[in-house]
């Protein structure tokens, strides 16, 4: 079992640029000395919900700042930076890292990003699947070449050559069934956000496992579940003060999106607090023998081994780092003593899972 805190660097009402960052460098030194094993980078531009803009800058300051834990990106905006040029920063930072990177590629959705960086939309609606299988090529292989017409390029070999053999890790962000399917053929574990409910997940990692077998192996991978979460005696404070701070979080960065241009953006904040109380209501948090509960439950429905703990939406960097110490010490080892095993009688159980 993999189990990692999810750093969103996101601004709230006694939470300010400065401290929301200082927050990620205090998590991640804590999380190294109490046992976690990852970190998790996100990347967000012009909004208050995450203030960290460069994933993979963020990323090697917190590799260079620890020893031991592995730190990913959840995720690197892949459509607004070149192929080749994420494939050569991803190989330094395994370089010098000793191997510790974890690189996740996603695509995001607001279109002022394209817009003010002067990236072609064309980037984001050709698929993640695209970007991803030529930031793979580049690491694994020498004299790539693609022939995209939105980075062609001819016979180049990224410089240096990743450390990781064939390259690093590489997660994908994606519910699409187009970029599922590339991720299964590539053998790349899939990275689930937080708003993603359990149904959805496990129909996805079951489509992925369809995948998996067209491509001639089992689809056995630790995708990434990312999600909320807070170990606190008062639950039903804790869960009201998350969603405020969520809440005031997401509606600073009510941009229009790719995906949805036609929506009006105050239909968009009306969605807004059902999304926030859904994603809220449907995580851990409260005492622990509460979130140990919670992840026996999850765990066999989906078979996860691999967590994202997303401990800020709280807006208290205090009770961020409380609740960082009360999990590595009142649910971590229960966790990874055997709690939170998959039933054999589980939705998706390791041993019972199926295509429908």
């Amino acid at each position: 079992m993999k189990i990692g805190l999810f750093l969103n660097n996101g601004v709230f009402e006694h939470v300010n640029d400065s401290a929301a960052l200082q927050l990620s460098v205090d998590s991640a030194r804590l999380a190294e000395s109490l046992g976690y094993d990852r970190l998790w980078v996100t990347e967000h531009h012009f909004i208050d919900f995450g203030v960290c803009s460069q994933a993979l800058t963020l990323a090697g300051y917190l590799l260079g700042l620890t020893q031991r834990i592995r730190v990913g990106t959840a995720v690197v905006l892949a459509p607004l930076v070149h192929p080749i040029t994420l494939a050569e920063q991803a190989a330094i930072l395994d370089q010098v890292s000793g191997g510790r990177l974890d690189l996740g590629l996603g695509r995001g959705g607001y279109s002022l990003d394209y817009d003010v960086l002067s990236v072609p939309t064309e980037r984001w609606s050709v698929g993640i699947e695209a970007i991803v299988t030529a930031v793979v090529d580049a690491l694994s292989n020498r004299g790539v070449t693609s022939e995209n017409e939105l980075f062609p390029y001819q016979s180049v070999t990224v410089r240096p050559r990743p450390r990781t053999q064939p390259h690093p890790p590489v997660y994908v962000a994606t519910a699409t069934p187009e970029a599922v399917e590339v991720a299964a053929r590539l053998r790349l574990p899939l990275q689930f956000y937080f708003a993603a409910d359990t149904e959805s997940r496990v129909k996805t990692i079951e489509q992925y496992r369809g995948f998996a077998q067209e491509h001639g192996w089992d689809g056995d991978i630790d995708h990434l579940h990312a999600m909320p979460c807070l170990v606190e005696d008062d639950e039903a404070s804790a869960r009201d003060r998350m969603s405020a701070g969520m809440l005031a979080s997401f509606n600073t960065g009510n941009h229009p999106g790719l995906q949805d241009p036609d929506l009006d953006l105050s239909a968009r904040a009306e969605m807004t607090p059902a999304l926030v109380e859904s994603v809220i209501g449907q995580s851990p948090v409260g005492q622990p023998q509460r979130v140990i509960e919670w992840f026996d439950e999850f765990i066999d429905a989906t078979g996860a081994r691999n967590f994202a703990l997303y401990m800020e939406p709280i807006g208290e960097p205090q009770a961020t780092l409380d609740s960082i110490r009360r999990f590595a010490a009142d649910v971590m080892p229960r966790l990874r003593a055997g709690e939170g095993v998959p039933r054999a009688s589980g939705t998706m159980s390791r041993a019972s899972a199926t295509i429908d």
